[in-house]
């Protein structure tokens, strides 16, 4: 969240796009069964789901997605780009943190700065995209959401293109929501134990099953303890996490889970924001090469140490044959001690390999109360089965901190670092940034409708206001309305072609040199696809092509260079090619390619393409069960992954592009299961990418990691 840059103590509103928004919003609502009751017939779907999104997937493909809709659908019958990233694919390929687990997936940037402690960054068809957890918001702003355990997720679902209808606020590119494990009526319980490099010693327990003789009250107890250093030297990486969990099913029409969550990470960073000479460059005055295991900062400084408490509340009852409601609820307190040093990038390294450094302090807290209310009906008109979602999302954020900032602190030796000769911050360099409170609220509606079990169309509209108050100084209040239509047409065969557009919104905050408040970021997105799924077959194949654009962005006055002006503009273009195969009851294969065309449209750097955004990536991963060959209980898997090279935003500076091995092997008898995962085989050393302020960020180097498992 950005804090107003104003201090007088007004509210500005900006308007919705005119008069026929109210006639849109009143066309959805009468589309409801509610106006239609003479001709309204419930729906039979006892078999037409194919899985519950909420449970556990066998292997690598789901079928189904309630993100992408908010209900239950299954993938093929979205008219949009979604992929899953299951729990057992995770498991497979030894991610330790949610953007490893979307190295896989296509259209993502995933690992988009690197190996970097404080948070999981990657990008979305050129955006930077909203992290959602059990459909409500997770992230808010910058370093004041821990980040999320891999080992608490069922699923990870990123919906490619805009959102905001059913989501709010957020990146024109999509958005990622993670998905917890939730109690289960059959009775299990794993133990793991787990050891690899930089001294990683971990262990977890994930138990789950029923608490009554009658099924009514099912619990989920997973717990996670971790102590590692990282490939930087002196950066811990150490996690405490408890997440208990109840439901309780009184009848088949009702079900109520409550979660609760406590976290705490103690590390520190290991982004240590490396001067491009040195790194992407060579060094000047002869000297070598950068160590990228080079610690900046200073070892009684530097930490990032987190700390989460949370509650959530997901509850669903069906009224009748016709509607169901759902309740999702959570509350959650965040603490954040972050401290850090790093270069000061001009002059970069200096003759002796000393370079300079500035202190940077950041210690935020922040409190959110975020919820989703739904009604869905299911029903018939005629020819028509209807899916009616209405709905009313909140967002109720408030964040404080105590910053401070100092320059020229010491220098350090990069070649022969001696640490304890600097200039310490004291308290008189911290300063209370004002409280700021986000509040969000939305209303939408959306209707899917299979016509003739062949034609599937999807509408949906939605209508946001969100205010941006900071104490004692500035209130923002930005209303907008967001629409989103989809059409398919589903062929015999497992052939589904689609066409959908969608828009998306985004506030700003602050005034521009006239006093007047920004106007709200706002994209738009035209995606057109086909999604193939074989007759028996869970394979899914997925090709689109679509074209977005963002505008209203903000740069530098040229004038006024203390000035934001919004004049910019970004587009996107790009083709995606996803495969998740179900080759045979032994092989699972996943492969994908990306070409992502970004571009300034208007602005600063006009024709140059966005940061950090490479023009093509690929990757394939193949994991086989080698019992087909006599050999019981033997799994062996192995990936290459592709990033093309990217650009600094000013197209002066170009990354490289990097190839990269990952390789898997299990054996497993009774009850046990041992497996070594190596990512980054080869150990190659890489940059991710390097930016025109002058810093670049290195790739996470050869991890190697053990896991002894007991399943009972």
């Amino acid at each position: 969240m950005q804090l107003p840059t104003s201090t007088k103590n007004k509210e500005y509103k900006h308007s919705p796009r005119g008069s026929w928004t109210a006639g849109l919003l009143t066309l959805a609502v009468s589309s409801t069964p509610a106006l239609a009751q003479e001709t309204l017939t419930p729906i039979d779907v006892s078999g037409e789901r194919i899985e519950d999104p909420s449970a556990p997937v066998d292997g690598y493909i789901a079928t189904s997605s309630r993100a992408g809709t908010k209900t239950n659908s299954p993938i093929t019958e979205i008219p949009q780009s979604i992929s899953v990233v299951t729990a057992d694919q995770m498991q497979d390929q030894g991610v330790a943190s949610v953007q490893e687990a979307l190295r896989y997936t296509v259209g993502v940037g995933a690992e988009q700065f690197g190996l970097d402690s404080r948070g999981d960054w990657q990008s979305v068809r050129g955006g930077d995209p909203v992290i959602f957890l059990d459909g409500m918001q997770k992230t808010f702003g910058f370093y004041q959401s821990p980040r999320t355990e891999p080992y608490l997720l069922e699923r990870i679902e990123v919906i490619r293109g805009p959102s905001s209808v059913l989501y709010g606020q957020g990146n024109v590119g999509g958005l990622i929501n993670l998905a917890t494990k939730r109690p289960q009526a059959e009775q299990s319980t794993e133990l793991k134990l787990q050891v690899g490099n930089h001294s990683r010693k971990q262990a977890a327990v994930d138990s789950t099953g029923a608490l009554n003789e009658d099924g009514t009250l099912l619990y989920r107890f997973i717990a996670l303890g971790r102590d590692s250093d990282t490939q930087v030297n002196k950066v811990e990486d150490n996690r405490v996490v408890i997440a208990p969990s109840i439901t309780w099913r009184p009848t088949d029409q009702t079900e109520w889970t409550v979660m609760a969550l406590h976290q705490e990470d103690r590390s520190g960073t290991t982004t240590q924001f490396l001067p491009i000479e040195g790194t992407l460059k060579p060094s000047p005055f002869g000297l070598p090469q950068i160590p990228i295991d080079l610690f900046i900062s200073e070892p009684d400084f530097d930490r990032y140490n987190t700390k989460e408490n949370a509650v959530t509340s997901l509850l669903s009852h069906q009224l009748n044959n016709v509607w169901t409601v759902r309740q999702s609820l959570r509350y959650s307190e965040t603490e954040v001690d972050y401290q850090s040093i790093y270069p000061q990038f001009t002059p970069a390294l200096k003759e002796n390999g000393d370079i300079a450094r500035v202190a940077y302090a950041n210690k935020p807290n922040l409190d959110t109360l975020t919820a989703d209310h739904q009604a869905e009906a299911l029903f018939s008109t005629g020819n028509v089965d209807h899916t009616v979602l209405l709905g009313w999302d909140y967002q109720h954020a408030v964040s404080s901190s105590r910053r401070a900032y100092k320059a020229d602190i010491g220098d350090l030796n990069v070649f022969n670092p001696v640490y304890g000769n600097y200039d310490r911050l004291t308290e008189s360099d911290f300063s209370d940034t004002p409280e700021n409170t986000v509040i969000q609220s939305g209303f939408y509606a959306q209707n899917q409708m299979t016509i003739n079990d062949r034609w599937i169309a999807v509408l949906g509209l939605r209508h946001d206001s969100a205010r941006n108050k900071t104490e004692g100084g500035t209130a923002f209040t930005d209303e907008e309305v967001t629409g989103r239509a989809g059409l398919m047409y589903k062929f015999s065969n497992g052939v589904t072609p689609f066409i959908s557009y969608s828009e998306s919104f985004k506030p700003v905050t602050g005034l521009d040199a006239f006093n007047n408040p920004f106007e709200p970021l706002k994209g738009e997105q035209v995606e057109v696809g086909v999604k193939y799924q074989p007759a028996d077959s869970a394979s899914l194949y997925t090709a689109t092509v679509y074209d977005l654009r963002e505008k209203n962005r903000q740069a530098p006055d040229p004038v006024n260079p203390n000035n934001q002006i919004q004049n910019g503009e970004t587009s996107a273009r790009g083709i995606e090619l996803e495969a998740k195969v179900d080759v045979n009851a032994h092989w699972d294969l996943i492969a994908n390619y990306a070409y992502t065309d970004t571009e300034v449209e208007e602005g600063n750097n006009k024709g140059a393409r966005l940061p950090s955004i490479p023009a093509h990536t690929a990757s394939i991963w193949s994991q086989h069960d080698l019992r087909s060959v006599g050999i019981p209980g033997l799994r062996a898997g192995a990936g290459v992954r592709y990033v093309g090279s990217s650009w600094d935003g000013t197209d002066q500076l170009k990354t490289p592009a990097e190839t990269l091995l990952d390789a898997m092997i299990a054996y497993g008898r009774d009850n046990w299961e041992l497996a070594l995962n190596v990512n980054n085989l080869t150990n190659e050393t890489y940059l991710t990418t390097c930016l025109a302020r002058g810093d670049c960020f290195i790739g996470t180097k050869r991890t190697v990691t053990g896991t002894l498992s007991y399943r009972f």
